[in-house]
Protein backbone atom coordinates (compact mmCIF):
# COMPACT_ATOMS: atom_id res chain seq x y z
CA UNK A 1 0.00 0.00 0.00
CA UNK A 2 0.99 3.76 -0.59
CA UNK A 3 1.71 6.30 2.74
CA UNK A 4 -1.62 7.86 1.25
CA UNK A 5 -3.42 4.21 1.65
CA UNK A 6 -2.08 3.56 5.28
CA UNK A 7 -3.37 7.62 6.33
CA UNK A 8 -6.28 6.90 5.04
CA UNK A 9 -6.68 3.39 6.85
CA UNK A 10 -5.66 4.47 9.79
CA UNK A 11 -8.27 7.83 9.72
CA UNK A 12 -10.95 5.01 9.02
CA UNK A 13 -9.83 3.10 12.06
CA UNK A 14 -9.25 5.87 14.54
CA UNK A 15 -13.65 7.01 13.46
CA UNK A 16 -14.08 2.98 14.33
CA UNK A 17 -12.11 3.95 17.91
CA UNK A 18 -13.75 6.98 18.61
CA UNK A 19 -17.54 5.35 17.99
CA UNK A 20 -16.39 2.44 20.15
CA UNK A 21 -15.52 5.10 23.01
CA UNK A 22 -18.54 6.87 22.59
CA UNK A 23 -20.41 4.03 23.11
CA UNK A 24 -18.49 2.75 25.74
CA UNK A 25 -17.86 -0.49 24.57
CA UNK A 26 -14.14 0.85 24.80
CA UNK A 27 -12.38 2.87 27.32
CA UNK A 28 -9.77 5.42 26.76
CA UNK A 29 -7.17 3.66 28.83
CA UNK A 30 -6.76 0.81 26.13
CA UNK A 31 -5.06 3.64 23.52
CA UNK A 32 -2.04 3.39 26.03
CA UNK A 33 0.61 1.72 23.18
CA UNK A 34 -1.62 4.10 20.81
CA UNK A 35 -1.29 6.97 22.23
CA UNK A 36 2.67 6.56 22.68
CA UNK A 37 3.23 6.19 18.91
CA UNK A 38 2.45 10.06 18.77
CA UNK A 39 1.33 9.19 15.43
CA UNK A 40 -2.30 10.87 14.17
CA UNK A 41 -4.72 10.61 10.95
CA UNK A 42 -3.35 14.13 10.64
CA UNK A 43 0.56 13.66 11.25
CA UNK A 44 1.01 13.71 6.91
CA UNK A 45 4.87 14.73 7.74
CA UNK A 46 5.24 10.81 9.78
CA UNK A 47 6.35 8.06 7.61
CA UNK A 48 4.25 5.46 5.68
CA UNK A 49 5.73 2.79 8.29
CA UNK A 50 4.69 5.00 11.53
CA UNK A 51 1.20 5.08 9.94
CA UNK A 52 1.55 1.06 9.16
CA UNK A 53 2.25 0.95 13.16
CA UNK A 54 -0.77 3.06 14.12
CA UNK A 55 -2.96 0.74 11.91
CA UNK A 56 -1.73 -2.47 13.32
CA UNK A 57 -1.77 -1.53 17.12
CA UNK A 58 -5.19 0.15 16.11
CA UNK A 59 -6.60 -2.80 15.17
CA UNK A 60 -5.28 -5.19 17.71
CA UNK A 61 -6.72 -2.53 19.96
CA UNK A 62 -10.23 -2.71 18.58
CA UNK A 63 -10.54 -6.01 17.36
CA UNK A 64 -12.06 -7.29 20.79
CA UNK A 65 -14.53 -4.73 20.99
CA UNK A 66 -15.62 -5.31 17.89
CA UNK A 67 -16.09 -8.79 18.88
CA UNK A 68 -18.37 -7.59 21.74
CA UNK A 69 -20.37 -4.90 19.60
CA UNK A 70 -23.70 -6.21 18.04
CA UNK A 71 -24.24 -3.83 14.86
CA UNK A 72 -26.72 -6.13 13.54
CA UNK A 73 -28.95 -4.65 15.97
CA UNK A 74 -30.81 -1.37 14.64
CA UNK A 75 -30.53 0.96 17.29
CA UNK A 76 -26.92 0.47 17.09
CA UNK A 77 -25.84 1.66 13.33
CA UNK A 78 -22.64 2.86 12.69
CA UNK A 79 -24.02 6.03 10.29
CA UNK A 80 -26.21 7.56 12.60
Amino acid sequence: MRKQDHIHTHALLAEVTRYLIENETMSDEMLSAYDALETRPSSIHKSKQDHREAVMVLSRTIEPCLKETDTDSPDQSLNR
